[in-house]
């Protein structure tokens, strides 16, 4: 517990920044829970629905995160070398990302959908912060 308050102290930014997508990491969980739910009594109860959603959760979250502190620590690079860390750090998220979910689905853990909606989080969560709640701020830069 001390490390991760140590981590989410410098990264004070990126911690803010997944706080704010929070509740929609929340709300898409307990959607994917709800038609789960209704799926199990239709046809029979399936717990991989259930981990598949929590395995979404999880790993999208702690992408964003790992996102979010890449950009925070390129903020003192030159442009080439900012540039290079940043592609190399998304290709480690997506491949680190599909592989978890990869062996997680080939073991038979996890139920493909349910896993996948949650890795949108971010952009539904930004898209609708734009939409709705940053309306005074349009128009303004």
């Amino acid at each position: 517990m001390i490390v991760m308050g140590k981590l989410i102290k410098r990264y004070d930014v990126a911690a803010k920044e997944l706080k704010a997508l929070l509740p929609y990491y929340i709300i898409i969980f307990l959607l994917i829970s709800i038609v789960s739910a209704i799926v199990c009594m239709v046809s029979g109860f399936n717990w991989r629905l259930f981990s598949g959603a929590a395995a979404g959760t999880v790993i999208s979250a702690a992408s964003f995160f790992t996102l979010a502190v890449s950009c925070q620590n390129i903020s003192h690079m030159n442009e080439k070398t900012a540039r290079l860390s940043m592609n190399g750090t998304y290709a480690l998220r997506y491949i680190a990302m599909f592989l978890i979910l990869g062996v997680m689905m080939y073991f038979k853990l996890i139920e493909p959908f349910t896993a996948v909606i949650p890795l949108f989080v971010p952009k539904i969560g930004y898209t609708v912060n734009t939409m709705f709640f940053d309306k005074d701020k349009q128009g303004k830069d």
